[in-house]
């Protein structure tokens, strides 16, 4: 196992939060268009993320997180829509 830099740390940290950020933006905004746009963007931040931090496991683990909460921003969209 290789330990991990700042640089992947610091990505997958930050893809953990913006996922969540932008599953608890979905939840309270009104317009669905936007839930959906955050999480896709919140997606690819998370997958970028995945690269860097991909020889660490506890790095994946956070960026899989996030790319997770993302993922439940555009459900969460998309249910908005078509309820």
């Amino acid at each position: 196992m290789q330990h991990s830099t700042t640089l992947a740390k610091t990505t997958c940290i930050a893809a953990l939060v913006i996922g969540i950020l932008s599953a608890a933006f979905a939840f309270t905004t009104k317009t669905p268009a936007y839930s959906i746009t955050t999480g896709a963007v919140a997606t690819v931040i998370g997958f970028v993320s995945l690269y860097v931090g991909r020889k660490n496991i506890d790095d994946m683990q956070l960026a899989a997180a996030g790319i997770f909460m993302a993922v439940v921003a555009c459900l969460v969209g998309l249910w908005q829509i078509y309820s």
